[in-house]
């Protein structure tokens, strides 16, 4: 059995703390989701302050895995390639589902942020309205019995 280059292993480990980090992320988008739907702000803002973390993780693992990338020879990058293929699928099958999920709340919040657009225009156009019946600070009647 042929000796893994050390390289290929930290790669490959990478490799699953990413894949680790999608999942992760995956499930605290599922818990963004509901949050929204609900309505529960609290946990809308929980579960995105719990993204940072791991997104800084993924950021880490990338800049460590580049130079490391860089140093295999075309023999080992074979070899890696066939190593991490299938934890390769698995990650990027997270990450789309990563993707679409993101791209599902962000879309709800969009449309919530409209909705609550249109609703602060009408609600000016009502109060346009009422400064014609006059406001507070308006003078006194003509009838007054102070006249």
């Amino acid at each position: 059995m042929p000796h893994t280059p050390p390289v290929i292993t930290r790669i490959i480990k990478c490799l699953e703390q990413q894949k680790d980090c999608f999942l992760q992320l995956l499930e605290l988008s599922r818990r963004q989701k509901k949050a929204i739907d609900e309505q529960n702000d609290p946990d809308l803002m929980k579960a995105m302050e719990d993204k940072n973390p791991l997104l800084q993780t993924l950021q880490a693992l990338d800049e460590e895995m580049q130079p490391a990338l860089q140093s295999l020879s075309e023999t080992d990058r074979a070899s890696m390639i066939e190593k991490g293929k299938a934890l390769k699928d698995e990650a990027a099958k997270a990450l789309e589902e990563l993707i679409a999920m993101e791209d599902v709340c962000a879309q709800i919040i969009k449309d919530k942020k409209d909705e609550t657009f249109e609703q602060m225009k009408v609600f000016q156009e009502h109060q346009k309205g009422l400064k014609g019946y006059g406001g507070s600070g308006a003078k006194s009647s003509r009838f007054s019995r102070e006249g």
